[in-house]
């Protein structure tokens, strides 16, 4: 049976990803109330008491195998810098969606494709997963682009189906299979 306990620490050549703990409150606070990072969410920034809230759904999910999150880490230095990982796990047809934030001033360095390479090999590998898909607002392009260099195609656009601040926007579904997230690992 499948377990997060211990948690999964995954590295890259600049990063190391470990769980979120609640000592990260204030810097996962920093990023979920930053009108710019989560000017893509379909939802409003979140105040101190929904980012601890927040803390405690994933580490639900971490403990119910229900879901997997990531604080994104910085090497040499340990700060946070984002996060990213697993939810809306469909265990009984191998799939689940990737989510992910990254705080601005790390933007445009590569860290979050960085990033997704381990994490899509734990999915994969690890979790079981046979697809893994994301859905982003859009005119999120360059979440697009981290999606379209980690070799994810653009499958769908579901039509003004979110409703956030008056309006109504479209959704792009993006999905990566094992096998192709495979040949490209054997293309390397």
């Amino acid at each position: 049976m499948l377990s997060f306990d211990p948690f999964p620490v995954l590295e890259t050549p600049r990063l190391l990803l470990r769980a979120l703990t609640p000592d990260d409150v204030e810097v996962f606070h920093a990023l979920e109330s930053d009108p710019e990072v989560v000017r893509y969410f379909g939802r409003d920034p979140l105040n101190l008491e929904g980012c601890k809230e927040r803390l405690e759904i994933i580490a639900t999910g971490i403990r119910e195998v229900r879901s997997i999150r990531w604080a994104l880490t910085l090497r040499d230095t340990g700060e946070m810098i984002g996060s990213l990982g697993f939810w809306r796990w469909n265990k009984e047809h191998h799939w689940a969606e990737i989510g992910y934030e990254l705080a601005t001033r790390h933007w445009n360095k590569g860290y979050m494709s960085e990033a997704f390479g381990p994490v899509l090999h734990h999915g994969f590998e690890h979790m079981g997963l046979h697809r893994i898909e994301a859905q982003l607002d859009a005119q999120n392009l360059a979440s697009a682009r981290v999606l379209e260099k980690a070799g994810f195609t653009r499958e769908a656009l579901l039509r003004e189906n979110w409703f956030h601040n008056g309006r109504y926007t479209d959704t792009p579904v993006y999905g990566l299979l094992r096998r192709e997230f495979q040949a490209r690992l054997g293309a390397s």
